[in-house]
């Protein structure tokens, strides 16, 4: 597919999921609002996951309460400001030992990962700002020859795009250009892999349309940079292109249902096994979700992918689904949540045609943080407890593995066979158990720490694998 064509697909079907929107909110009540893609509207103390999308225009009227918030607003003249901000972590992980234990060596890793960020947020004119961010990333710990992105990146532009804003009646516009983070929906798919030390980012022209809270749209086209480990050479990657519309709608009221419709498209050279060539695949999907007055949140994804590869083409699918409930009365702070999911694998490799589900970009510690085992070829159950109290989370589970085809590979992040098809037979892959604690000092400085240990299933022991313990624990300053 060419780019002109990739546009006008997504233009097409960005108009489609529009007019469907417009529909379901007739029937919805007045009242029916919706956290508009949840991920990024989530606050911890005042500082938004992405950055940017952080406002301080109060600021100009407001007296300053810290030093820290002195920066946060900077006039510059009438109607103009520039704001700064940061953040720096420090990480240190121990995996014990690498990839389960397959290969020629069974090696442990210990590494510190450092983490730096900066950014300048300039606003000249009303409704429109400049945004900038540089990282610098080190993984200090580990030979120079096993390091590169997303461990190592020396220093680079991380952010920087242009955005205007818009009313159009009712409706919000917000477009931006330039490289940017992004995440939709509940970042199981398209995420900013925050686990890791380098996050994801993206070169895009980018379309948003709010409508009262109810509707929101994100149109976008662009590529996904190559990451390099040296200083400012990060470059747009033209073979690895990513376009799509995502939209969600508030259906019930008091956040009882809502719905994410989607479409997702990318191109770029893709192996699956005995297939390998130039790849474009188009994700379809649909995502409800919602909350009622008893505590209970559910979500459920279904998601269908077809395309080309190569010769060959593919038909993949995949089901996502979520449930948390919380605790009633002196019990409040506790909930109980299960996750599953079914991630379609290849069951005939020399048919001409690829089933393996590709999840794009997805938050890689979804299972724990440990991204050991990649979510494609799977069935997994996950079983989860969550408590929390003022400044403090504790969580815990224990996610079960299984191939969903036993003809396919066994994947490791970030996205290659780590049990080659064919090595086994066998279908249970293992149990990742995870206990977290989590410890939020004040609206700056906030501490984690996490243990994994990775019980081997047969998938793994057949090809030669072990019991895998981790260990992580990670320093936050955020301004």
């Amino acid at each position: 597919m060419s780019p002109s064509r990739a546009v006008f697909t997504t233009r097409g079907l960005g108009r489609a999921v529009l007019c469907t929107c417009l529909l379901a909110t007739r029937g919805a009540s007045g009242q029916a609002s919706v956290p508009v893609h949840t991920a990024e509207t989530g606050m911890t103390a005042q500082f938004r996951p992405i950055r940017y999308l952080e406002d301080y225009d109060h600021l100009a009227a407001s007296p300053r309460r810290s030093a820290w918030e002195a920066i946060k607003y900077v006039a510059l003249w009438p109607g103009a400001y520039v704001s700064f901000g940061g953040q720096h972590r420090l990480r240190y992980e121990l995996v014990d030992p690498e990839a389960l234990g397959i290969g020629p060596e069974r090696a442990t890793s210990s590494a510190l990962f450092v983490r730096n960020l900066l950014h300048a947020d300039i606003h000249p004119v009303p409704h429109m700002r400049v945004f900038g961010q540089l990282g610098s990333f080190y993984a200090l710990g580990i030979p120079s020859e096993h390091t590169g992105p997303p461990d190592v990146d020396v220093a680079d532009v991380t952010q920087l795009f242009i955005e205007a804003r818009a009313s159009l009646g009712r409706a919000q516009v917000t477009s931006r250009a330039g490289r940017q983070e992004m995440s939709l929906g509940s970042t199981r798919w398209v995420s900013t892999r925050d686990g890791t030390n380098v996050r994801q980012s993206f070169d895009l022209a980018r379309v948003t349309i709010t409508l009262d809270r109810v509707l929101a749209v994100d149109t976008f086209v662009g590529t996904v940079p190559e990451l390099r480990r040296g200083a400012f050479d990060d470059a747009p990657d033209g073979r690895n292109g990513f376009w799509g519309t995502y939209a969600t709608v508030a259906i019930l009221p008091d956040k009882l249902l809502s719905a994410d419709g989607f479409y997702l498209g990318r191109r770029r050279d893709a192996s699956y096994g005995r297939v390998s060539g130039r790849e474009t695949r188009h994700t379809l999907g649909l995502r409800l979700f919602g909350e009622t007055a008893f505590g209970l949140e559910y979500i459920a994804h279904a998601l269908g992918q077809v395309g080309t590869i190569g010769d060959a083409s593919v038909r993949a699918w995949g089901l996502a689904t979520g449930l948390w409930q919380r605790l009633p009365g002196p019990l409040s702070p506790v909930r109980i949540g299960l996750r599953g999911d079914a991630l379609s694998g290849d069951r005939r490799p020399d048919d001409g045609t690829v089933t393996t589900f590709h999840p794009l970009f997805p938050n890689q510690t979804f299972f724990s943080a440990l991204p050991a085992i990649y979510p494609t070829n799977l069935y997994d159950l996950h079983p989860l407890l969550r408590i929390q109290a003022d400044a403090v989370t504790l969580e815990g589970g224990c996610a079960f593995f299984w191939r969903q085809s036993v003809d396919d590979a066994v994947y490791a992040p970030p996205g290659s066979p780590l049990v080659p098809a064919g090595a086994t037979r066998a279908r249970y892959t293992g149990a990742q158990l995870s206990v977290g604690l989590a410890y939020k000092a004040n609206r700056h400085l906030g501490f984690n720490a996490e243990y994994v240990h990775i019980y081997a299933g047969k998938a793994i022991t057949d090809a030669g694998g072990v019991d895998v313990d981790f260990f992580g624990t990670w320093t936050t300053y955020t301004y």
